[in-house]
């Protein structure tokens, strides 16, 4: 399970207000050669989640978006 989890790089982060977030996203995002990363923060529903489960849910959300980011490209053509 752990080695599932080690491939899908994730960061969360927590205690940060939005614009303090948004700089570290883009400062992170323009480090050449790092693997695409998944963002999260803390939430009230997530913050007594298992890192285990958080990450699932991550995954599975990032699979729902590029789904969606897929399906508006196709309908657009």
């Amino acid at each position: 399970m752990f080695d599932k989890i080690k491939e899908t790089p994730v960061i969360i982060l927590n205690g940060f207000t939005s614009d303090e977030i948004n700089k570290i996203m883009k400062a992170i995002k323009n480090v050449e050669g790092l693997p695409r990363i998944i963002f999260a923060t803390t939430t009230e529903t997530n913050i007594n989640w298992t890192i285990k489960d958080l990450i699932n849910e991550l995954k599975q959300e990032d699979i729902e978006v590029k789904k969606a980011l897929k399906k508006a490209i196709e309908e657009r053509k």
